[in-house]
């Protein structure tokens, strides 16, 4: 069995309005951007994480639909709590989420 040295990492912006999502690669504490940001509901940001994934060969089945999952994950919860203004709310429903408090 191979022995990943790296992790998949989702990273949101968080505005009233819109999400913004985009994954990195975790590596020995290195973060390195594998996609950029996708906003959603602006764009399909969903579909446009499942296609740079697709193209990125070394990533298997698994993680890919682990981080995709979170996604989706993510956006739904957006969707009942984006009028929250407490972040301490969010982090501790996602910890392993990278999260940036902005306000539009």
């Amino acid at each position: 069995m191979e022995n990943k040295t790296f992790q998949l990492k989702l990273k949101i912006a968080w505005f009233q309005d819109f999400l913004g999502l985009a994954i990195d690669q975790v590596q020995i504490n290195q973060n390195y951007s594998l996609t950029p940001y996708y906003f959603w509901p602006k764009t399909e940001a969903w579909e446009q994480l499942k296609l740079e994934l697709d193209s990125k060969f070394w990533l298997t089945k698994d993680e890919k639909i682990k981080i995709l999952k979170m996604a989706s994950d993510v956006m739904n919860y957006w969707l009942s709590s984006r009028d929250n203004r407490n972040f301490g709310n969010i982090k501790e429903t996602f910890p392993e989420i990278e999260i940036l408090e902005l306000q539009n």
